[in-house]
């Protein structure tokens, strides 16, 4: 089993996702913003991602980030 695979999925529980803060510059450059969108600035941004590093869901802030990766039966954890 790789390290991914135990990454993947917890005893008991669903699949692991990780949440860590994600520039608005970080998304247009990768193609997930359009260039030119307007962002009003200081405001923190907050990415969920797949075990695999698949970016899944784009949240303004931490806390509804975790809710939604729960209401989707992920386990989310902390990434900085």
């Amino acid at each position: 089993m790789t390290q991914a695979n135990e990454f993947e999925h917890t005893a008991d529980s669903g699949p692991l996702v990780y949440v860590r803060q994600v520039s608005p510059e970080t998304l247009i450059a990768e193609g997930a913003m359009p260039e030119g969108a307007s962002i009003p600035k200081g405001v923190k941004l907050y990415a969920v991602h797949l075990a695999d590093g698949r970016r899944i869901a784009v949240m303004d802030d931490r806390e509804r980030a975790f809710a939604a990766a729960v209401q989707h039966d992920l386990v989310p954890v902390s990434v900085h």
